[in-house]
């Protein structure tokens, strides 16, 4: 059997569906990075978590857990520090491990590449720069009764993302990494 090299990643997903279980099956009122408010909301969540865990976790080894302690810590404190009533999902962390992912590429890429994952940061950039300054998010979806979705929290895990990435311990076996 092989060995798992996404194992932060996979604990992070675990923790998120215990704590979801957990909320929907009628457990304190609770908020935070880890419970969500559906099903639906858990598994959208997870997927966009997931991916860029699977195939970055590895390469990114040595700034993973900053990412992770990033992308759960700083999205929730914004929206509690912005006053907003609540804070459910992982979708803050996910901006930034997919910001984080992007940036890695763009930095290790070359060539006809590299303009692909440009064309991609500016698509990523202007999705973020319309929620900042619509206040609404770009894909809105229902996550139930009394939940929204909170744009700032994706805007600050983006940043995180990129920070991290670019903070030069984000790679592992790839040429030109320290």
């Amino acid at each position: 059997m092989s060995r798992v090299d996404f194992r932060l990643t996979l604990a992070v997903a675990i923790l998120a569906v215990i704590a979801t279980a957990a909320h929907l099956a009628g457990g304190a009122a609770i908020g935070g990075p880890f419970v969500h408010a559906t099903w639906g909301h858990l598994v959208r969540d997870l997927a966009l978590t997931l991916l860029p865990g699977i195939v970055y976790e590895a390469p990114m080894r040595r700034a993973w857990p900053a990412l992770l302690g990033a992308g759960l810590l700083l999205p929730w404190l914004a929206v509690l520090g912005a006053g907003a009533p609540g804070y459910y999902g992982l979708s803050g962390l996910s901006h930034t491990l997919l910001a984080a992912a992007l940036t890695f590429e763009l930095i290790h890429r070359r060539g006809r590449v590299r303009l692909y994952v440009a064309a991609l940061c500016a698509a990523g950039a202007a999705k973020l720069l319309y929620e900042a300054f619509t206040g609404a998010p770009a894909f809105p979806m229902d996550l139930g009764p009394g939940v929204h979705q909170v744009p700032l929290a994706h805007l600050v895990g983006a940043a995180a993302g990129v920070v991290i990435a670019f903070s030069g311990s984000t790679c592992r076996r790839y040429r030109g990494c320290t």
